[in-house]
């Protein structure tokens, strides 16, 4: 696990300039030279916090059947964010993980979907985490969150 400042161009609430973002590298790159990468860390940690407050909220509820299309819409939205905000290895496995399905899900279904998705991204979190901990350790002056 590594991180990489990259400078790139984007515009700034502040001014149009140069604006740093912390790309996460995680693990080791896969047989064909590809890194798992988080690429966007605020746009990840967002999407785990909605993910997490909707785990939450499901815990020990019923989710009566007109509920679920809106669930299911809620976390397509959260994969979508979670699938911009990695690299296309780490996409893959997502989708390996939980492909996508033909039929309308069941409410025990959607549950473990959001269950998945929240350990997922947690384990991508901790990583992340970890590197910024081990970052600040070895530069104890350095601002490490360029995000």
């Amino acid at each position: 696990m590594e991180g990489t400042d990259v400078t790139s161009k984007q515009r700034d609430d502040e001014a149009s300039g140069l604006m740093r973002r912390f790309v996460v590298i995680v693990g080791e790159p896969g047989d064909d030279g590809s890194a798992f990468r988080i690429e966007d860390p605020p746009r990840l940690l967002r999407a785990w916090s909605m993910v997490q407050e909707t785990l939450e909220q499901l815990e020990g509820v019923a989710l009566p059947p007109e509920g679920m299309p809106g669930l299911q819409r809620q976390l397509q939205v959260i994969r979508r964010e979670f699938e911009q905000a990695v690299s296309p290895p780490l996409v893959a496995e997502l989708r390996r993980i939980l492909p996508p399905r033909d039929a309308a899900p069941s409410a025990g279904a959607l549950h473990i979907e959001c269950a998945v998705l929240a350990s997922w991204a947690g384990s991508l979190v901790l990583q992340m985490l970890a590197l910024f901990v081990a970052e600040r350790q070895r530069s104890p002056h350095a601002n490490v969150a360029a995000a």
